[in-house]
């Protein structure tokens, strides 16, 4: 994020943007003047002022919502505010979101949400990083990405196949018994006799 804006007041952008509402400083703990709020918003408008008696709500406006798509990528590791490094960590996770599914944040954060894909392998994709929090190659249950999706079984298991030999992802067998249950078995995908319970998904292909 930009150097030249205090840590507080990218907290203030932050909530503004991903609560989607109006809100005060107060509510928030944060420490920062009125003044210094409008100083610092004075020149992007990152978000929008509502004076209401001595209290000044704040809202994201568009500018806000892009300069937070831009600085998505950032690192949380020197952030003093905790929950601001909470922030960050999750926006990094919708950053991935997002690159995968090629939405813009503001997209994103409408009501409603974003449309399902209507290609097979694309809808596997985005129920997949729904799943996963946004993250590649972590092991996601079949059970679990079957509910999301509302292709059907055909169309799904076609896709997960694509996907496969493609090299986009690895499926594989729980093998412990004590780990897995009927819906597990269920939503298995049946491969040279063995019944694949989890699929890996990579940011690209394997060699």
């Amino acid at each position: 994020m930009s150097s030249e804006l205090p840590e507080e007041f990218r907290y203030l952008v932050l909530f503004a943007v991903l609560s989607g509402r109006s809100f005060t400083k107060s509510e928030l703990g944060i420490k920062m003047t009125n003044p210094e709020i409008r100083r610092h918003n004075s020149k992007e408008r990152l978000l929008a002022e509502n004076p209401k008696g001595r209290s000044l709500h704040l809202s994201a406006t568009p500018e806000g919502i892009r300069w937070t798509e831009k600085n998505l990528k950032i690192d949380p590791g020197n952030k003093t505010n905790k929950v601001l490094k909470v922030l960050a960590m999750a926006l990094a996770r919708t950053d991935a979101y997002l690159t995968a599914n090629r939405i813009s944040l503001e997209e994103f954060l409408k009501p409603g949400g974003t449309k399902p894909s209507s290609d097979p392998v694309d809808a596997v994709r985005q129920a997949y990083l729904a799943i996963s929090g946004g993250a590649y190659d972590a092991r996601v249950l079949l059970k679990d990405l079957r509910k999301r999706l509302t292709l059907s079984r055909d169309e799904q298991d076609d896709a997960l196949l694509a996907l496969m030999q493609s090299t986009q992802a690895d499926l594989y067998s729980e093998d412990d018994p004590m780990s897995r249950d009927e819906e597990d078995d269920r939503a298995a995908l049946t491969l040279a006799d063995r019944r694949r319970h989890i699929i890996q998904l990579h940011r690209e292909q394997r060699a």
